[in-house]
């Protein structure tokens, strides 16, 4: 995604800076972005900023919130392409992690890297939660399904399933996932762990 002006005419400026300090972010793989250089972007002055967001912190704090919401989004649409609670959503599920990843490498690292203020971290805290709740919602759907007790508590397996495809993400993401196996697939990978965890392998 490229920087460009966005000069604002009407409407909710809020998102609209958002909009761009995202942008901002991604382009430059960082938070460190300014006001001074959001409002510019923007076409506004940073008085007018100022005036939605108390100080960079805040700005960021919701540029981090927006990060999430996207991921989550990616998570409901693979989700609503496929029959809830069966194999094939955790697979979907999967698969949209993996490609976020691979599609919005910025924000991948800085969703799961940017450590922040507690003000920060409170406010994302919810959106950040959202994406775990679809995947904890998925396990919850599928134990009830099935004829015989689960190895897990669907907690236990919900974060076993994320700590997996977010591992496997990060190293293909750092690209270290083939040091050691040349050959692997993280897809390949990423399914062949799911059925194990969930064991139906």
């Amino acid at each position: 995604m490229s920087v460009s002006t966005r000069t604002y005419h009407h409407g909710d400026l809020r998102n609209c800076a958002i909009g761009v300090a995202a942008q901002l972010v991604e382009s430059s793989g960082s938070y460190d972005i300014t006001i001074t250089q959001v409002a510019k972007l923007s076409g506004v002055s940073a008085a007018a900023l100022y005036r939605h967001f108390k100080d960079k912190e805040a700005l960021v704090s919701a540029v981090a919130e927006l990060i999430h919401r996207t991921f989550t989004q990616y998570l409901l649409a693979a989700e609503a392409e496929v029959e809830r609670g069966t194999l094939a959503h955790f697979e979907a599920l999967g698969s949209a992690y993996l490609r976020f990843a691979e599609e919005k490498r910025t924000f991948f690292r800085l969703m799961w890297e940017y450590r922040g203020n507690t003000e920060i971290k409170q406010g994302t805290a919810p959106a950040m939660a959202a994406g775990f709740q679809i995947l904890l919602d998925a396990v919850e759907l599928y134990t009830t399904r099935q004829s015989s007790p689960q190895p897990h508590s669907p907690m236990r397996t919900a974060t076993l399933l994320w700590s997996t495809v977010h591992g496997i993400a990060t190293l293909r993401h750092n690209h270290l996932l083939d040091k050691f196996d040349e050959n692997v697939k993280a897809e390949e990978l990423l399914k062949t762990a799911t059925h194990a965890i969930l064991g139906t392998d």
